[in-house]
């Protein structure tokens, strides 16, 4: 039993440490204008519970297809007051050179109710935001979120069989200052297909989303 444990703590250390020099927990202080930043934000679970191989995966997988990923384990979060964070981030960046198109806002389950909500804050038409695990209505409630107040290019991907984080379409209105585009996943494993640190899972959610953020 002992050896067991031993052995499963040492996968999972492992799988913590392979992190792609891509992913940093601030922005850069002389970022390089020509690349391309994408802000990840993890969902509730890791809120409580910490750093997680699931995290891990899903910030490596992004890393791996695009220039820099900007992420940071966080603790119990407002959405609104964490959105003020990425927002000021952003703008240091913009300030910096870099260009607003080359700059991704994305989240994961309650990750993507504080890239929603970034979205209204930040207000700028050319910045790009990624929800993966779509909306929720009873969330953006509980934490006063305005999905009308999104500016930017929005991205959504969802499960068909996530029962409680749908399409964004109801939500999210496209207007001269927002562009919405949305597909959905029918992976047969619902809101945790954003979850399972395995290729064939990871690749059906992070293919589209690097390939949309790089084209």
């Amino acid at each position: 039993m002992l050896l067991k444990l031993l052995s499963s703590l040492l996968v999972y250390t492992f799988a913590l440490s392979v992190t792609y020099a891509g992913v940093d927990s601030d922005i850069p202080s002389s970022p390089d204008a020509s690349e391309k930043y994408v802000f990840y934000l993890h969902g509730s679970a890791e809120e409580t519970d910490g750093d997680s191989e699931k995290y891990q995966a899903a910030v490596d997988a992004i890393s791996s297809n695009v220039d820099n990923v900007i992420s940071e384990v966080r603790g119990d979060t407002d959405p609104n007051s964490y959105a003020e964070k990425i927002k000021q981030q952003v703008n240091t960046l913009i300030s910096k050179g870099v260009p607003a198109k080359n700059i991704t806002v994305s989240g994961f389950s309650k990750g993507s109710i504080i890239t929603l909500a970034a979205a209204g804050s930040i207000n700028n038409p050319e910045v790009n935001y990624v929800l993966l695990a779509g909306c929720s209505e009873e969330l953006n409630d509980k934490y006063s979120v305005d999905a009308a107040k999104a500016v930017g290019h929005i991205y959504s991907i969802y499960d068909s069989g996530d029962e409680k984080f749908e399409s964004c379409e109801e939500t999210i209105k496209p207007s001269a200052k927002l562009k919405f585009e949305e597909i959905d996943l029918d992976s047969g494993k619902g809101h945790k297909v954003f979850r399972i640190p395995k290729e064939k899972f990871i690749e059906q959610w992070r293919d589209p989303m690097t390939d949309w953020i790089n084209n």
